[in-house]
C-alpha cells in the first residue's frame, strides 16, 4: 500500500478488492480529494469523480494510472457524484479521445447551467433580502464562474442521466444509484451490490460536514433533503465507505446519525435565537457562527455560514417551528 505522505510517491492505494483510491490535490481547503478507480473486469475501469481541471491534479491522476499499469483508455466510465469543481471539474478532459461515458444526475446539469448564468446582482439581491448589509453600489462580489476559474471545465456531453435506485451494470460490477439530495440537488452515491462498498462523494464525510445552503433559485429546504438522505444512507447494507474527503471508514450508520444530531443541535441553537424576536438570516448567522463573523479575514466563511443558517431557518419553517414575514423587502424569521 502506498503512503500518500511519502515525497514523490504515486498517491494511490487499494482499499478494497479492485478499488483504488487516488489522492488528487486541491487549490484550497480541503487540500485533497479522493477519487476512486473501480476495476470492472475485462480490462475496463470506472472512475468516481475527477478532481479539478488543474495541471497538477491531472498529472497526479496520470501518475497514479501509470504506477498501476492502467492504460488511460481503459477508464471508460465516469460516475459523477455531483457537479462541483473538485468532483466534475475535469470531466471535459475525461471525454477527450472519445469512447468514454459520463453519468450524472439531471439536477446537476441544471445546477451547472445556473452557475454559468447567475449574475452578481442575483446573488446580492438574495443576500440583501435576508438581511446582509450590502451597499447598493457594491461591486466586490465575485460570480461563481470567477470563483471557480481555472478549476471547472465540465463536459456538456452527459451520456446517461442517473435515476435513484437504478442498477448500473459496468463490466462485472453492479452499482446501485442512491440519490442523496442536500449538499446539491442531484448528489448521488453508488453502492456496489456485491462487495457492499459505498462511494459517497461529499454526502457522508468522516470528519467534516458538507455545506448545505439555500440559493436564490432554491431548493427551498435543502437541509430537510439532506437529513432525509442521511437516514436513507444509514438504512443501506454497506461494509466500507469511500468518501471524497477524509479516510475510508466502515461505520456509515453511526456517522450518518452523528451528522443528523449535529444539525439538530444547530437547529436548537437557532430556534433559541429566534425566541428573542424577529431575526434576519444574517443576524441569526452572526450569533450562531459568532467566531466566523468576528474574523475580518473570513469573508468566504461568513457567506457559507449565512447560507447554512438560512437552510436551518427554512427547515424550522418547514417543520412549523418558525414563521417568516417580509418587511420592506427583507425577510424576518420568528419562533
Amino acid at each position: 500500500m502506498t503512503d500518500p505522505s511519502t515525497p514523490n510517491a504515486a498517491k494511490v492505494r487499494e482499499v478494497a478488492a479492485g478499488v483504488l483510491e487516488v489522492f488528487l490535490p486541491l487549490p484550497s481547503k480541503p487540500s485533497i480529494i479522493n477519487v476512486f478507480l473501480i476495476d470492472c473486469g475485462n480490462g475496463e475501469w470506472a472512475l468516481v469523480d475527477t478532481g479539478v481541471a488543474r495541471e497538477d491534479s491531472r498529472a497526479a491522476f496520470a501518475g497514479a494510472l501509470a504506477s498501476r499499469g492502467i492504460d488511460p483508455a481503459a477508464v471508460t466510465t465516469l460516475l459523477g457524484t455531483h457537479h462541483h469543481p473538485d468532483h466534475f471539474g475535469a470531466s471535459a478532459a475525461f471525454r477527450e479521445g472519445g469512447g468514454r461515458r459520463v453519468f450524472l444526475h439531471p439536477l446537476e446539469i441544471e445546477r451547472m447551467e445556473y452557475a454559468r448564468t447567475m449574475t452578481t446582482d442575483d446573488m446580492l439581491g438574495h443576500l440583501r433580502r435576508h438581511g446582509m448589509p450590502i451597499p447598493e453600489d457594491f461591486s466586490g462580489a465575485p460570480k461563481p464562474t470567477d470563483v471557480w476559474a481555472g478549476t471547472f471545465e465540465p463536459t456538456d456531453d452527459v451520456d446517461h442521466l442517473l435515476a435513484d435506485g437504478e442498477v448500473l451494470e459496468i463490466g462485472t460490477r453492479r452499482l446501485q444509484v442512491v440519490w442523496t439530495p442536500g449538499h446539491t440537488p442531484g448528489h448521488c452515491c453508488f453502492l456496489d451490490l456485491d462487495d457492499r462498498t459505498l462511494f459517497v462523494g461529499d454526502h457522508l464525510l468522516p470528519k467534516i460536514t458538507p455545506h448545505v445552503g439555500v440559493f436564490s433559485t432554491g431548493p427551498q429546504n435543502p437541509l430537510g433533503d439532506f437529513l432525509a438522505s442521511q437516514e436513507k444512507v444509514a438504512a443501506l447494507d454497506a461494509a466500507l465507505v469511500c468518501p471524497a474527503h477524509g479516510p475510508i471508514f466502515s461505520t456509515h450508520r453511526h456517522r450518518a446519525h452523528q451528522i443528523i444530531a449535529h444539525h439538530e443541535y444547530r437547529l436548537h441553537e437557532i430556534r433559541d435565537v429566534l425566541r428573542a424576536g424577529p431575526t434576519t438570516a444574517h443576524e441569526a448567522a452572526a450569533q450562531a457562527f459568532a467566531w466566523v463573523f468576528e474574523d475580518p479575514d473570513a469573508r468566504m466563511q461568513r457567506g457559507a455560514a449565512f447560507m447554512e443558517t438560512l437552510a436551518h431557518l427554512e427547515l424550522l419553517r418547514a417543520r412549523g417551528d418558525a414563521a417568516r414575514e417580509e418587511r420592506g423587502g427583507v425577510f424576518y424569521f420568528t419562533a
